[in-house]
């Protein structure tokens, strides 16, 4: 995608707020044109995140048009799911080629707050699967997670331990970050001495639900061109779909493996040329410690994957926060931060590629985006 690249982005830190989702995605669309330096002329489009059946305001991106005076020529949402992104930054990047646009704003918001416990796995959790068969009866995520887990544990792939290791890492990268949620170090044994959920996953292998937003600004490549070393260029894109359910309909079918992750990422490494050692970060979508050691499995990392690539220096879900409709941008954030060498305490040397992996289910969908410097040049931290 060299005529297009991401020159803006912002998140909101992960946190409880009460100001109302528009207010929220209007603060990171603000914040993230002023990252990229371009004026409210130049944002012609917007493209939102479909906001949760709580929000209070629905058709957000006309409301978000009025209320900051943009005269935009294209306005689109996209359904939620870690697919969510990755798709909206495809169609800004077709809209901005099709209709010479100069930039599109792409946002999502949610505060996941708002909603109580059970009322939100009535909205969403438990119609994620089989909403008339597998919901009802409790078979959302981290019930489902929690067989993955279980058939690793009893395969020898890992042990209860790795897991809280996981989420040891995850914290004390979440401690460098100034939009994670949990800013206090935890131990090993504190993780295995936390509550069992689902076992064998613990309170503290679990992402927390939290508010936020985020935005990024996809523009045009004379605009890149202004300050080609912060641009971020989309290097490629792979989406698989394994022809599963969430909850596996075929006898036999394993939960601790992910065919559409390995399918995508195959199919991302045969488009670049690129292997799993050439990718400096890896920003999974991981709400539960445990997933993490399958999703690398999946990408093509060897069991001490950690020795190979950085995995999430944001803190990942589990430690930075997931507020849902917008944790595609935050995932991204980092990897932007990352390829322009502004990372702070979290930086990682030599930073060339990033990717994010975004799964849905266990796990029958997955897209998997590599991104790279628009200038083509390395971070020299």
């Amino acid at each position: 995608m060299s005529d297009v690249a991401i020159c803006g982005s912002a998140v909101l830190p992960n946190a409880i707020y009460f100001q109302p989702e528009e207010d929220l995605a209007m603060r990171a669309i603000v914040a993230a044109a002023k990252d990229a330096g371009i004026r409210r002329e130049d944002i012609r489009g917007l493209i939102g995140l479909t906001p949760r059946p709580s929000a209070t305001q629905h058709y957000m991106s006309s409301h978000i048009a009025s209320r900051l005076r943009l005269s935009v020529e294209y306005i689109a949402e996209i359904e939620v799911a870690p697919a969510g992104l990755c798709n909206a930054i495809r169609l800004g990047a077709a809209v901005i080629r099709e209709q010479n646009l100069p930039a599109i704003a792409i946002y999502g918001s949610a505060r996941e707050s708002a909603v109580p416990t059970g009322d939100y796995f009535d909205l969403r959790t438990s119609r994620i699967s089989d909403a008339s068969f597998n919901g009802p009866f409790g078979m959302g995520p981290i019930a489902w997670d929690a067989l993955a887990a279980q058939e690793l544990l009893s395969a020898g792939e890992a042990t209860e331990r790795d897991f809280a290791e996981i989420s040891v890492r995850l914290r004390n990268s979440a401690l460098q970050n100034p939009t994670a949620f949990f800013k206090k170090p935890i131990t090993v044994d504190e993780v295995l001495a936390s509550r069992a959920v689902a076992s064998p996953i613990r309170l503290l292998m679990i992402c927390p639900r939290t508010d936020g937003a985020g935005a990024i600004i996809l523009a045009r490549e004379d605009i890149a061109q202004r300050d080609p070393g912060r641009a971020i260029a989309h290097h490629a894109q792979a989406i698989a779909h394994d022809g599963d359910n969430v909850v596996s309909e075929f006898a036999g079918r394993s939960f601790g493996h992910m065919p559409a992750t390995r399918a995508a990422a195959d199919k991302a490494w045969k488009q670049t040329g690129l292997g799993p050692k050439d990718i400096q970060v890896v920003e999974p979508w991981v709400p539960f410690s445990p997933m993490e050691i399958m999703v690398m499995r999946a990408l093509g990392y060897s069991r001490d994957y950690t020795k190979e690539t950085t995995v999430s220096p944001s803190g990942g879900l589990v430690s930075r926060g997931h507020p849902a409709v917008p944790t595609g941008f935050y995932s991204l954030h980092e990897i932007v931060e990352q390829l322009r060498g502004e990372a702070g305490a979290r930086q990682v040397k030599k930073a060339r590629y990033g990717m994010t992996a975004s799964e849905a289910g266990n796990f029958n969908t997955c897209v998997v985006d590599i991104f790279a410097r628009f200038d083509g040049g390395t971070t020299a931290a």
